[in-house]
């Protein structure tokens, strides 16, 4: 499994910062209860996901939140 450095900002909130599995990181993204819609990559489970990027929901409207994520070399840890 690939793992993901990545920060949710939300206005207001403090920042969520983790390094995680993608499904662990679209976990994440349904429980916040952000307005509108994650970007399609992180809500389709077969969908191809970029090394990193940055998404912008609503830029400079009070739903706006973002999302950065960056792709770390190497693999999750596996629990025995």
């Amino acid at each position: 499994m690939t793992i993901y450095a990545w920060t949710i900002r939300v206005p207001g909130r403090q920042d969520v910062q983790r390094v995680t599995t993608l499904d662990e990181l679209r976990d994440y993204l349904r429980v916040m209860d952000l307005p509108g819609v994650a970007p399609p990559e992180f809500t389709t489970l077969d969908a191809e996901v970029n090394d990193h990027g940055i998404y912008t929901h609503n830029d400079g409207s009070m739903d706006e939140w973002s999302l950065t994520w960056t792709k770390v070399d190497g693999e999750a840890p596996v629990d025995d």
